[in-house]
């Protein structure tokens, strides 16, 4: 893989253009807006993006990640995030978050926790370059595939993911211990680890 992630998207933007492609304009739709790397000091701003995310998802008190957590776990290498910024002013637009994960089936996978791009600049290309990120970082770890999940009632989420030839799976359902139900999980045998 490239090391210039930008530069590979413009090669491939490009050859969409030229075949029609669902992103034929892209290139003049998102003008004067990059993807690079997060930084320890994007991390208000990555905050910033996912309380926004939490209160479209109408769950904004969920949201319990601090900046000194966000920042923990990006120093150790917990989580990858690209973002999309202003050329000219270095402002946060959107960010793809993302993690490795394993399937027994698959071996390596990358799943993109969150995909957000603040709301007045939806539509104009800039979740389409955030999502060729992740796939371009998915496969630069050699996963074998990307995976993630969108809400079920976020139509325009789920008509985007289907434009680019995503697999909705309808027959899955995403299961969770989070909370107290964690912590205060009642075992029932000896604890495996001490």
């Amino acid at each position: 893989m490239c090391g210039n992630p930008v530069v590979a998207w413009q090669s491939r933007a490009r050859l969409k253009r030229t075949r029609g492609h669902y992103f034929s304009n892209m290139k003049d739709q998102i003008e004067g807006i990059s993807v690079r790397w997060s930084e320890k000091s994007d991390m208000p701003a990555v905050l910033s993006l996912i309380h926004e995310l939490a209160l479209f998802e109408k769950a904004p008190e969920e949201v319990s990640v601090t900046i000194d957590q966000l920042t923990k776990d990006w120093e150790l290498k917990k989580f990858v995030c690209m973002l999309a910024v202003s050329d000219a002013s270095n402002e946060v637009y959107g960010m793809a978050l993302c993690y490795e994960r394993y399937s027994t089936w698959k071996g390596l996978t990358a799943h993109l926790e969150d995909l957000i791009v603040r709301a007045p600049l939806r539509g104009r290309g800039i979740g389409g370059r955030l999502m060729e990120a992740a796939v371009q970082w998915a496969r630069s770890i050699d996963a074998q595939r990307l995976h993630w999940e969108v809400l079920d009632w976020n139509t325009p989420a789920i008509k985007f993911y289907e434009s680019m030839g995503s697999e909705i799976l309808k027959d899955w359902y995403p299961c969770r211990l989070s909370g107290s139900d964690l912590t205060d999980y009642p075992f029932k045998y000896p604890p495996f680890i001490c």
